[in-house]
């Protein structure tokens, strides 16, 4: 069973589903937007994600100037927006699960998660570039707690500010919370695999054009399949979720290798969460 593990969506989910039904892939975990216009932030193949020397430095200087410009702070959701998630989740649960989209910054984090949780959703997801937090900080503390009572993952796509890019402290302090790094990490490759070597609850996500085939090798070398989530995210780092497969085909991995990346790790993570108890909802 395939299941894609990193969807963004906006408006209707037919256009998902679609899709979905040529490719073979049984369930979708769908993640809403921060922006108001997506077209700012979209990220096209290119020879930068080839080399992760150049993407350390010429990435993330221009990753810096984004979003510091006028036009990505004009373009910024104060809180991000999951309705849309929210709607297929309710109409097709048989095929999506949602995950928060949250600014742990926001006065209303706490109350969305809740909301959310509430209607079914399955995890919390931070971008950590559009929405950078201390994640050694009280907001961090207070989102992982209700993590690990609702017994939920937690998917992040790590910031460029130092504290907001080193979830080494967090993934520690909670061992019972799986967080799952998005991108292989991004410009933290190398930490990243140190630490999903070291720590059972830290999982990689394999979405993204800055996910190639050449770090996703390296991957599977060092920290195997078994620590390893399949995504796309589509529309946004990726543009069509063929080609987040054909990532994992070129591996040439034994089918029960293969099995795990597309959906068994996932499928398990998300067979253990929980539901809000009264006390979480207070």
């Amino acid at each position: 069973m395939i299941i894609d593990g990193h969807r963004h969506i906006v408006g209707d989910y037919a256009p998902i589903l679609q899709r979905m039904d040529a490719l073979g892939i049984a369930e979708t975990v769908l993640v809403g937007v921060g922006v108001r216009n997506l077209d700012l932030i979209t990220l096209h193949d290119s020879l930068l994600f080839r080399s992760h020397l150049l993407f350390r430095t010429l990435g993330m200087f221009k990753a810096r100037q984004l979003v510091n410009s006028r036009a990505f702070r004009e373009n910024l959701l104060g809180d991000p927006r999951n309705e849309d998630a929210l709607r297929a989740v309710r109409e097709r649960p048989d095929r999506f699960y949602g995950f928060v989209f949250i600014n742990p910054e926001s006065p209303h984090a706490l109350a969305e998660l809740r909301r959310c949780l509430a209607q079914g959703f399955r995890g919390i997801k931070l971008a950590l570039v559009q929405y950078p937090t201390d994640l050694r900080g009280k907001n961090m503390i207070a989102l992982c707690e209700m993590a690990r009572e609702s017994r939920i993952p937690v998917f992040m796509h790590l910031g460029i500010s130092s504290a907001s890019a080193e979830p080494e402290w967090l993934a520690e302090a909670f061992p019972d919370v799986t967080f799952i790094i998005a991108h292989a990490g991004v410009q933290r490759f190398e930490e990243t695999i140190a630490l999903a070597r070291r720590l059972d609850n830290v999982y990689v996500d394999t979405s993204s054009y800055i996910a190639t085939t050449q770090k996703l090798r390296r991957l599977c070398k060092t920290i195997g399949a078994g620590k390893l989530i399949f995504g796309s995210d589509v529309p946004v780092m990726c543009q069509d979720v063929g080609d987040a497969l054909a990532k994992i085909d070129a591996l040439s991995l034994p089918a029960s290798e293969k099995d795990k990346i597309l959906g068994g790790n996932l499928a398990a993570i998300l067979a253990q969460t929980g539901h809000l108890t009264t006390t979480s909802l207070s």
